[in-house]
């Protein structure tokens, strides 16, 4: 994973991450809030070696480190835990006693530290001195087994503060955690996820260049909307499709004896008609005569995007005994662009589109127009791809970021380079903004007036009006042409 990777997954994930700090730091602060506070007494005792007069000596002092070890253990046997709840009044029995009670000898001391927990601070306290108190007791009841006296060194006194819970400190243990949780949800969401979801790794993986990235669309009310190159001509999407315009006339060389492009993906639902819609737009609007062909004789969609009317089309063309193309061909209200919508749906559309009488119509728009967009159906579906392919020129293969998979649309160019046509490249749909540079583009479009909304008190001509030849009157329409209404 290289560093722009990371970057495009922080970038995608982040609100997971923050999301996932942030809940659990709260989480955490608030049920420590809400747990009974425990607090910690401590008393300190001292164990000395009985001996007689004399210097103490160096053997001494081992001697009652040792016997201080040996104490530690003897602090909590039942003896003294039974004595010690009778002496103090202690509201405990001995088992719940015992888990209370803590016993620690600090390494190299002859010290003994009995600790107790409560949720009361006096009575922690009270449990730790008189335990300890009782084990004194205990001790000189066997002076003649045990070696060793025992003293009181610091009483315990009630804690001011309790030693838990701590909530501060619990919040950011619980973002820590969380944030750490939400990070490997996310690597092996990334892991597993073959999505295509750049356009640098959609080229690197197939080896095909990138001919546009187009931003995601906005909310659309009816099929009409998604031609965006007609309906927003000066927003960054139109202007993405105008660069893959540009880009697929160098890729096919599209010209006198190449005219004819196929428009494809590997499944459904990922922009292949709206993307032929748009492209014919844009070609339209460079002065290009464009005939778009709906060839998805299956779920066709082409004649809703243009709103013509699709009692007649290629279908009619492909059963007819004499076909009349001039008569089937629907003009639409776009600059240069004709629709060859697909007409009644077939029971047989891959036999018809390999057809014979398909070639000679495909001959017939080649000879009337200079580019001919073929929206098929996805080409890891039915055939229907693979056998336009044959009849194309050249393959243009749309693809969607965070649907498409990596191997589906290695299949996809799998099987249609079989064809033996060229594929010009990949059109990569719903891009983020910010995503492989777009997002600095929109910055450099929104400077130099190409955002959507012109600048105030600049006056604007309207795709009709460069039809016209002139700019409209003041009391005229100002919608753009291309809305459909």
């Amino acid at each position: 994973m290289d560093l722009a990777t990371i970057v495009r997954n922080g970038r995608r994930w982040w609100w997971l991450v923050v999301g996932a700090a942030i809940l659990g730091g709260l989480a955490a602060f608030l049920v420590s809030t809400r747990i009974t506070p425990s607090y910690q007494a401590r008393t300190t005792l001292l164990v000395v070696q009985r001996q007689g007069e004399g210097v103490v000596q160096l053997n001494d002092i081992q001697t009652a480190e040792r016997l201080a070890n040996t104490f530690s253990r003897l602090v909590t046997l039942r003896p003294v835990l039974d004595r010690s709840i009778q002496d103090g009044s202690l509201p405990f029995d001995t088992t719940e006693l015992e888990k209370r009670i803590g016993v620690a000898n600090p390494r190299g001391t002859q010290l003994l530290e009995v600790t107790a927990r409560a949720s009361n601070p006096e009575l922690a306290a009270r449990m730790a001195n008189t335990v300890a108190r009782a084990f004194i007791s205990s001790n000189e009841a066997a002076l003649t087994s045990r070696p060793g006296q025992v003293s009181v060194v610091e009483e315990a006194l009630p804690p001011r503060d309790p030693v838990s819970p701590k909530p501060m400190v619990n919040a950011l243990m619980g973002m820590v955690l969380l944030t750490l949780a939400a990070v490997a949800v996310v690597l092996a969401v990334e892991y597993l996820d073959d999505t295509v979801k750049s356009g640098e790794e959609a080229a690197e993986q197939t080896g095909l260049p990138i001919l546009a990235r187009i931003e995601q669309f906005g909310k659309l009310r009816n099929a009409r909307e998604q031609l965006q190159a007609a309906n927003r001509p000066r927003s960054t999407i139109a202007e993405a499709y105008r660069a893959a315009r540009t880009n697929l006339s160098y890729a096919i060389d599209l010209g006198r004896d190449r005219r004819l492009v196929l428009v494809t993906s590997p499944g459904p639902g990922e922009g292949k008609t709206t993307t032929t819609a748009n492209l014919a737009v844009v070609f339209g609007l460079a002065g290009h005569r464009v005939c778009v062909m709906d060839t998805d004789l299956r779920r066709p969609t082409i004649h809703k995007v243009f709103g013509v009317d699709n009692t007649k089309g290629l279908t009619t063309l492909l059963l007819a005994r004499e076909p009349d193309i001039e008569r089937t061909l629907v003009r639409s209200l776009y600059t240069n662009v004709t629709v060859l919508p697909s007409g009644p749906l077939p029971p047989n559309p891959s036999e018809l589109l390999g057809s014979a009488r398909m070639q000679e119509i495909l001959d017939a728009l080649r000879e009337r127009f200079d580019v001919v967009l073929m929206d098929s159906p996805p080409a890891l579906v039915v055939t229907d791809a693979s056998v336009l392919g044959m009849l194309a020129d050249g393959l243009l293969i749309v693809a969607r970021a965070g649907k498409t998979r990596m191997g589906e649309l290695r299949a996809t160019i799998t099987e249609l380079a079989q064809t033996g046509r060229p594929i010009a490249g990949l059109m990569l749909n719903r891009v983020s903004t910010r995503d492989s540079g777009y997002y600095y583009y929109y910055q450099y479009g929104r400077g130099y007036g190409t955002a959507e909304e012109p600048e105030s008190g600049v006056p604007r001509l309207r795709l009709q009006d460069l039809a016209a030849g002139g700019p409209p009157t003041p009391d005229e329409d100002n919608r753009p042409t291309g809305t459909g209404e």
